[in-house]
C-alpha cells in the first residue's frame, strides 16, 4: 500500500478513490508513528505531502507522459506513454524517469501485482510489457511504474487490451501457380482490420510454417512492397507459402500458396564457369570458359580455351550464344564460336548447376557449368586461389587414358607453395612432389598462377621426383567458380586434359579417423580390354579398415553385378589428406590413391585407381547417415551419363520423375551415339529399395535392370551402366 496526498484529479493512477488514496485506520497507525519519530532509520525522509502532475502531449497519446513528485524528498517518477491501446499477444515498451534522489531503480506493476500475470499481463524489469493472450475482464489495466527509493510516488499509465487485428490477403484471390524464375513475378496485397498500424510485413515459406521475412533463394523473394520474385528453381515439393502479418500484432497473418510449377528462361541466369570433353572427328578435344545467361535466352561474355588434337589456344576465344528452357528444366544452348560441337543439349539440376552434352552430328561432349561468384576474382584476381586445393584433371595420352589428381597450395599472390600429385599414364605410375616454396626439395624453378579480372587463369606446377630432379610441368588454364575451386583445360596437346578443384578443408587436420562411414564411389577410365565404369560403396571403421563394400563394375560392355568385398580392406591416411585403399571382390584386387577435399558432413575425395592395366578416376563421398528405404529415391531428377554403346560414343542427358515408391512415372532423354542424335525419348521405368550400401538398380524402359545406382542423398545417386554391350557412368541429382 503507497499514500497519497494532494492528490490532484484527472491524474492517472492516484485518485483518492482508488485504494493508493483511501484513507484506512492503518495509514493512521503509520501517520502516529511517523509522527513520533519511530519510522525508516536510514531511509530517505518521510514525506508529508504528494503533489502528481500529468503532462500530455497533443499530437499522440504514445508520445504522452503522466509524472508524480514528492516535494518532500524530491522525487519525481514519469512513465511514458501514460494511455495506450495494445492488442492482444503483443509487446509495448513503457519508458520510466526517476529523479531527485539517490538512485533510480524502478519497480514495474500491472493493476498494483508486481511483475503482472497471464491474465492482465506481464511486465519485466526493463518496463516491456507483454499482453495477455486473450483480453482481460475488464479490458483496462494499469501499469504502474514505482520508485524503489519512495514506493509513495509511482506513474500510472493506462493500458486498454484489444483483439487482435484480423488480416486478410486482397490479391491474388486463390492459390498461385507461376513458373520458376524471379522474372515470373506475383503482386501480392493484404489488408489489416482492427489494428492500429496497418503495415504488413510479408514471409514465405515452405509450406507449414511462416517463413522467412523477405524470403530467401529457395523459396523465392518477397519485397516491402508484396511483390513476389520466385526461385531460379522448384523448391523440393513445389509449393511455397506466402504469409502476410500484422506488424502490430505477429500472430495476426494470412497465407496463400504458392505453387512452381517448371522452369523458365529466367531459371537461368548469372555468370556461369564450364568445362566439358568429347570427340569429333579430328579427335578428342577439351574445353573450359565462362558466359553470362541472362534470364531471357541470350549468352554473353562467352570466353572459352580449347585443346584439340591440332593445338591449345593461346588467348581465350570471345563469343556470345543463345539458350532456350523447357519446363523440365531440360533445354538447348548454342556458342557461337564456331567449334564442334557448338551446339549443346542441357538439363538444369538447380539455378548453380547445369549439366550438358553435345547435340550435332558432329560428334559427342559432355560437361557440367557452375555458377560462379565474381568477387572472388574482380577486386584482387590472385586472392582467388588461396589455400589447398584438391583437383582431378583426366584425359588422354595418345591413345591410351590419362589420369591425375593430387593438391596444391597457392598463396593468394600468385605463387604455388607445396603440392602433390599421383599420375596413371596408361598404366604407367607416378607420384612427384608439387615444386614450390614449402616442397620438401629446393627447386630452382617454382610453380606459379595468374588470374585476371575476368576470371580466367593461368598455372604452371612444376615436379619432382622423390630423388628431387624434375619431373613433367603440367601447364593448364583454368576459370575460377569461387574461392573454393575452378575448371581447368590442359595445353598441352600430346596429353590432353580437363578437370576441376576444389578447396580442402582449412586447418583439417588428417588420418585414419577422417573417415569413418559409408562412403559412394564412382570411377570411370579405360582398361586393356576397353572401356571401364565402376561405381560402389564401402564402409570404412575410421581406424584404416574398410570392413566392408560391394561395387558394380562394366568392363567393355561385360558387366559384374553386385559384388562384394571379400574380407577387410584397408586403407591409410596422411598429414596432407593423400590416402591409399586396397579391397578384393571374387573378381580381383583393386588398389587406389586419394586426396580428401571438404570434410565434415559431406566429405568428399578425388579418387584414381593405381593398377597397372587400368586408368580410371573419379570421386568418393560420404554418404547419408539415415537409413536407405524406397523413398531415398524420390522427386524429380536431372539424369546425365557418358560411356559407349558398344564401339560408338555416348552421351546421355534428360530428367525423370520419380514416385518415392519404385516408380519412375515419367521422362525424356536426349542422346547422342556418335554423332546421331534423338531427341525428347519418353521415359518410364522402375527401381528398387536400396541395400543398407545404398545400392538400387534402375530400369528405364527396358525388362532388365540397365542402371547399379549408390544413394549418396536424397539429392544424388551414383549410376554405373550394368547392361550387355553398355559401359556408361553417370548421376542424378536431386532438381525438385
Amino acid at each position: 500500500m503507497r499514500v497519497k496526498f494532494e492528490a490532484e484529479p484527472n491524474v492517472v493512477g492516484i485518485s483518492e478513490s482508488e485504494e493508493r488514496g483511501t484513507m484506512k485506520p492503518l495509514f493512521v497507525l503509520v501517520l502516529l508513528v511517523s509522527l513520533l519519530g519511530l519510522a525508516s532509520c536510514g531511509a530517505a525522509p518521510a514525506s508529508t505531502a504528494v503533489t502528481c502532475t500529468t503532462n500530455t502531449s497533443t499530437s499522440s497519446s504514445t508520445t504522452s507522459t503522466s509524472t508524480c513528485t514528492d516535494p518532500t524528498t524530491n522525487i519525481s517518477v514519469t512513465i511514458s506513454p501514460a494511455s495506450i491501446s495494445v492488442n492482444v499477444a503483443t509487446t509495448q515498451l513503457f519508458q520510466d524517469a526517476i529523479s531527485g534522489g539517490t538512485n533510480s531503480v524502478p519497480i514495474w506493476e500491472v493493476n498494483n501485482i508486481q511483475g503482472g500475470n497471464d491474465t492482465i499481463g506481464r511486465i519485466d524489469s526493463n518496463g516491456l510489457y507483454h499482453s495477455p493472450v486473450k483480453v482481460p475482464s475488464p479490458a483496462q489495466v494499469n501499469v504502474t511504474v514505482v520508485s524503489f527509493e519512495d514506493q509513495k510516488v509511482f506513474a500510472t499509465s493506462t493500458v486498454t487490451i484489444t483483439p487482435a487485428p484480423t488480416v486478410s490477403i486482397t490479391s491474388p484471390s486463390a492459390p498461385v501457380t507461376v513458373p520458376a524464375g524471379p522474372a515470373n513475378t506475383v503482386n501480392f496485397t493484404a489488408a489489416e482490420t482492427g489494428g492500429t498500424s496497418d503495415t504488413i510485413l510479408w514471409y514465405v515459406g515452405l509450406v507449414g510454417d511462416q517463413g522467412i521475412q523477405g524470403g530467401n533463394s529457395t523459396v523465392g523473394f518477397i519485397n516491402a512492397n508484396g511483390v513476389y520474385s520466385p526461385p531460379l528453381t522448384p523448391p523440393i515439393g513445389q509449393t511455397v507459402t506466402v504469409t502476410a502479418a500484422a506488424v502490430d500484432s505477429p500472430t495476426s497473418t494470412a497465407t496463400l500458396n504458392v505453387t512452381i510449377s517448371g522452369y523458365s528462361a529466367s531459371s537461368f541466369q548469372g555468370q556461369f564457369a564450364f568445362s566439358l570433353a568429347g570427340s569429333n572427328a579430328s579427335g578428342h578435344f577439351f574445353r573450359a570458359g565462362n558466359f553470362s545467361a541472362d534470364g531471357g535466352g541470350l549468352l554473353s561474355s562467352v570466353l572459352e580455351d580449347v585443346n584439340t588434337t591440332s593445338g591449345a589456344s593461346s588467348t581465350p576465344i570471345i563469343t556470345t550464344g543463345t539458350y532456350s528452357m523447357n519446363t523440365d528444366g531440360t533445354g538447348t544452348l548454342q556458342f557461337n564460336d564456331g567449334l564442334n560441337p557448338a551446339s549443346f543439349d542441357f538439363v538444369l539440376v538447380n539455378g548453380t548447376q547445369l549439366q550438358f552434352i553435345g547435340f550435332d552430328t558432329t560428334g559427342t561432349a559432355s560437361g557440367q557449368a557452375n555458377a560462379l561468384n565474381p568477387s572472388a576474382f574482380a577486386s584482387a584476381p590472385l586472392a582467388a586461389l588461396n589455400g589447398t586445393y584438391v583437383f582431378d584433371f583426366s584425359g588422354v595420352d595418345g591413345s591410351h587414358g590419362l589420369s591425375q589428381i593430387g593438391e596444391f597450395s597457392a598463396d593468394g599472390a600468385g605463387n604455388i607453395t607445396k603440392g602433390a600429385v599421383d599420375m596413371n599414364d596408361g598404366g604407367a605410375l607416378s607420384q612427384l612432389q608439387i615444386a614450390g616454396s614449402k616442397s620438401g626439395c629446393s627447386p630452382t624453378s617454382l610453380s606459379t598462377y595468374t588470374v585476371s579480372s575476368n576470371g580466367r587463369g593461368t598455372i604452371t606446377l612444376k615436379t619432382l621426383n622423390s630423388s628431387c630432379l624434375a619431373g613433367p610441368t603440367l601447364t593448364l588454364n583454368f576459370y575460377v567458380v569461387s574461392v573454393g575451386g575452378a575448371k581447368f583445360v590442359g595445353t598441352n596437346t600430346a596429353q590432353q586434359v580437363g578437370g576441376y578443384s576444389a578447396q580442402q578443408a582449412p586447418n583439417a587436420t588428417f588420418g585414419a579417423t577422417t573417415l569413418s562411414g559409408n562412403y559412394a564411389f564412382l570411377l570411370a577410365g579405360s582398361a586393356t580390354s576397353g572401356p571401364i565404369a565402376t561405381a560402389g560403396s564401402f564402409f570404412a571403421d575410421g581406424n584404416g579398415n574398410l570392413t566392408s563394400g560391394v561395387l558394380d563394375e562394366n568392363v567393355n560392355g561385360t558387366p559384374a553385378t553386385n559384388l562384394a568385398f571379400q574380407g577387410t580392406g584397408t586403407y591409410t591416411v596422411a598429414a596432407n589428406g593423400r590416402g591409399t585403399a586396397t579391397f578384393a571382390t571374387t573378381g580381383r584386387t583393386y588398389t587406389l590413391v586419394f586426396y580428401i577435399g571438404p570434410v565434415g558432413t559431406n566429405t568428399t575425395a578425388v579418387f584414381q585407381e593405381t593398377d597397372s592395366s587400368i586408368t580410371s578416376d573419379g570421386n568418393f563421398t560420404e554418404q547419408q547417415t539415415s537409413p536407405f528405404v524406397l523413398s531415398s529415391i524420390q522427386g524429380n531428377y536431372s539424369i546425365a551419363t557418358t560411356g559407349d554403346a558398344g564401339t560408338s560414343p555416348q552421351v546421355i542427358i534428360g530428367q525423370i520423375n520419380t514416385n518415392g515408391a519404385g516408380t519412375v512415372t515419367s521422362g525424356s532423354l536426349d542422346i547422342n551415339t556418335a554423332g546421331v542424335v534423338t531427341t525428347g525419348q519418353s521415359v518410364t521405368g522402375s527401381y528398387s529399395a536400396p541395400s543398407t550400401a545404398g545400392r538400387a538398380t534402375l530400369d528405364l524402359n527396358s525388362g532388365t535392370p540397365n542402371y547399379a545406382g549408390y544413394v549418396v542423398s536424397s539429392t544424388q545417386v551414383y549410376l554405373v551402366g550394368i547392361g550387355s554391350g553398355q559401359v556408361v557412368s553417370g548421376a542424378l541429382l536431386r532438381q525438385f
